[in-house]
């Protein structure tokens, strides 16, 4: 049996789910924070379109002492987005709402649809099954956001898409990589990189950790957010038949600062 992840296909990629909790500023009650969730940054060179079909997203909160919550679902009618259209910063908003202050968000599940796919540039329309661990729910764990009253308190969920879709035996399927954090955790990097004709992919790594990302535009930006703080090895990868050599180089990622990464821009050279 053939089994491999679509690293070559897809390459790069981030789906990232932002969960917005703060304070509400109309008349309700003070224990009560503000819920927004948004979706963003998806990135695959040689895809055209790439959809996940959301059905409901729902969060887990212990209480103040320690102890397991329910299930909650949130307001969220469902919805299938195209990831691709959000990249290196750009969100949609899912659900806004109010939410119980107190005690901290633990876990996030996610319930996925059956209309997962992609859209290749040649308009190729691959369906995505759902991997058995997925079958009923994807369970994000060890979040660990507090639900500070009157305070604004965002979770980041970040899907690597590119370690999410293999292919076994001809069938595409869906098995989404995902961490989960505050958004005030860690630290970021942005970069630019030219010229656009190299068609580089970014890939970061630290620690065992691997995140990747297709620069924007003819200035070639790119954003990783929400990483540890600590050296991380930048790599710039061309694409190998535009002619252009590859450059590794390192940056500190400082907690609370977004690093900008020198030169401006990074300018890969002719093989």
């Amino acid at each position: 049996m053939c089994r491999k992840y679509l690293l070559p296909l897809v390459l790069a990629g981030l789906i990232t789910l932002l969960l917005f909790f703060s304070c509400a500023k109309e008349d309700v009650s003070e224990n009560a924070a503000r819920l927004r969730i948004k979706l963003t940054d998806a990135a695959a060179p040689v895809l055209k379109e790439m959809f996940l079909d959301i059905e409901t997203i729902e969060v887990l909160a212990n209480d103040t002492a320690g102890n397991a919550g329910e299930w909650v679902s949130l307001s969220f009618t469902g919805g299938e987005y195209n990831l691709l259209k959000l990249m290196n910063g750009r969100t949609v908003q899912l659900t806004d709402q109010y939410f119980p202050a107190g005690g901290k968000i633990d876990k996030i599940r996610i319930t996925l649809g059956n209309r997962n796919r992609i859209v290749t540039i040649t308009d190729v329309v691959i369906p995505l099954q759902k991997s058995p661990a997925i079958a009923e729910h994807l369970i994000i764990h060890d979040v660990d956001a507090a639900l500070t009253a009157n305070n604004i308190i965002s979770i980041v969920i970040d899907i690597n898409a590119a370690l999410s879709v293999r292919e076994s035996n001809g069938n595409y399927f869906l098995d989404p990589r995902a961490r989960a954090y505050p958004e005030t955790y860690g630290g970021s990097l942005r970069g630019y990189v030219v010229p656009p004709q190299a068609s580089p992919v970014v890939l970061i790594t630290c620690e065992g950790d691997s995140l990747l990302t297709l620069p924007e535009g003819t200035e070639g930006m790119f954003l990783f957010t929400g990483l540890h703080e600590g050296p991380w090895k930048i790599h710039l990868i061309a694409n190998p038949s535009a002619g252009y050599r590859d450059t590794i180089f390192t940056d500190t990622v400082v907690q609370g600062k977004i690093t900008e990464i020198t030169p401006k821009p990074i300018r890969l050279r002719p093989q």
